[in-house]
């Protein structure tokens, strides 16, 4: 695969997961099925994480994030506008470039209703900066260089 453009994350496959995703589990997502399928979120833009919420009954906007003007932040967010018990995610931030405050290491927050957040990270928990009051459960892509 050639190298990703602008608005990817890198080292992933850049492989879909659809309908099929093992992902979900009725509309669900869980901490372990993140942690066994962080490909799903590595390697993909906004708009290709958008489809396979899509896919699997989820309906949103995306929209850039709040911190964009205050901060530069290239982060963008996926609101959920379907949540309902049927489907626990509320909403995805896909942050391409990470952000200086966490090491500039690229991540994906998935909010959930039930899982509260989680982070897959595109990188090792050495090159991840935890914020101060950091409450995701944080799954990372490598577990070192």
């Amino acid at each position: 695969m050639s190298k990703p453009d602008s608005g990817h994350f890198h080292g992933a496959n850049g492989k879909g997961g659809g309908s099929t995703s093992p992902l979900f589990n009725n509309g669900h997502v869980t901490y372990e099925s993140i942690e066994a399928h962080r490909e799903e979120f590595m390697g993909k833009t906004v708009e290709q994480i958008a489809e396979l919420l899509s896919q699997n009954g989820y309906k949103f906007n995306i929209r850039p994030s709040k911190n964009r003007e205050k901060t530069g932040s290239t982060a963008q967010i996926i609101e959920i506008t379907n949540a309902s018990k049927d489907r626990n995610i509320k909403q995805v931030q896909v942050s391409p470039d990470g952000s200086s405050r966490h090491g500039n290491v690229p991540y994906v927050k998935i909010s959930t209703s039930n899982e509260s957040k989680i982070k897959v990270i595109d990188g090792t928990p050495e090159k991840y900066i935890p914020g101060d009051n950091e409450k995701a459960r944080l799954i990372f892509w490598r577990d070192s260089e």
